[in-house]
């Protein structure tokens, strides 16, 4: 596209929605007909020239909402409403729906610990300034990749470290390792030891939950080999937190593959103030329910589909 052509196109956006003048008024000062006007304002859309975003306020089920906190014991649960059949909208809407909370959660000086993944990239784009100072955010498990791909695990902690003008702490090595004895050595090294006890310190936690799957980061990124794979599908496992996969009654699936990970313990997010889960998608719910009776959230936020049927499971 010549430059004369962009200009144009950048000149009808920028009268359409920020003079708010109308396409017919615009097509007779550009001097061609209506519908070009049209196009040229979808070609701006397409081009990434105008980016639209909706900012209504979310309001949790309510209904839902009691059920589930009365059913699992829960201190808060958030459940977005599905107002359009399109999962990666309802994903959003719900990480929207904690980022617009999370002065409720962190006060000045908090240390935050956070997991990483396709769920917490989501939530990371959508957090705002926060009212509190000095925080501290840190990493619940390693996030270096075993391949070429990247994790993204650094942009959760960027963007809260941002928001809550403190200081971030990467955990500087793979999520997996080759052998318990690697584990044991690395979570003996002066850094990785000093992440491993401020995570521990931390008076909130924010991770999801993600569904054992060949689609997931876990496995794309190649800290899951097609081995360990199998080896957790025939001792049932559901899911994982942090790396940690458990089964549908929240115990450890598979010890071997347990020891080899390098980072926070399940049991350690019982003794948080705050244990924020987000979980969206029916994909999840088997691993949603496992990591609800193992007891590492007391905070949930998900969506109305996946509430629903959570409900229709334990309810």
């Amino acid at each position: 596209m010549d430059t004369n052509k962009s200009y144009q196109i950048i000149r009808v956006a920028k009268k359409y929605y920020e003079l708010h003048m109308g396409q017919l008024e615009i097509a007779q000062e550009e001097g061609v007909s209506k519908s070009t006007i049209s196009r040229m304002l979808q070609k701006a859309v397409d081009l990434g020239y105008v980016k639209v975003t909706i900012d209504a306020p979310i309001e949790s089920v309510k209904e839902m909402e009691d059920k589930l906190k009365n059913i699992f014991h829960l201190k808060e649960i958030f459940v977005s409403p599905n107002l359009v059949d399109d999962e990666e909208i309802n994903l959003r809407d719900t990480c929207r729906a904690l980022a617009n909370n999370l002065d409720h959660y962190i006060e000045d000086h908090t240390v935050v610990a956070v997991s990483w993944g396709k769920t917490l990239n989501c939530l990371a784009k959508q957090i705002q300034p926060l009212k509190a100072k000095d925080i501290k955010v840190v990493q619940l498990n390693g996030g270096v990749a075993k391949s070429a791909s990247s994790t993204g695990a650094s942009q959760i902690v960027d963007a809260l470290t941002m928001a809550g003008h403190g200081i971030g702490y990467m955990f500087p090595v793979p999520a997996i390792v080759d052998s318990k004895l690697t584990s044991d050595i690395l979570q003996e090294e002066t850094q990785v030891k000093n992440v491993l006890t401020l995570a521990k310190k931390a008076e909130v936690s924010i991770f999801s939950i993600g569904a054992l799957s060949k689609d997931s980061i876990l496995y794309e990124v190649g800290y899951l080999k097609d081995e360990d794979f199998l080896a957790l599908e025939e001792k049932e496992a559901v899911g994982d937190i942090a790396s940690r996969f458990f089964d549908i009654n929240g115990a450890i699936a598979l010890n071997e593959l347990n020891d080899r990970v390098v980072g926070f313990r399940l049991e350690e997010l019982k003794e948080k103030e705050w244990a924020i889960a987000i979980a969206v998608g029916i994909n999840k719910i088997n691993a949603l329910i496992g990591a609800l009776r193992g007891g590492f959230m007391n905070v949930l936020y998900t969506d109305e589909k996946t509430a629903r049927e959570l409900l229709n499971r334990c309810g």
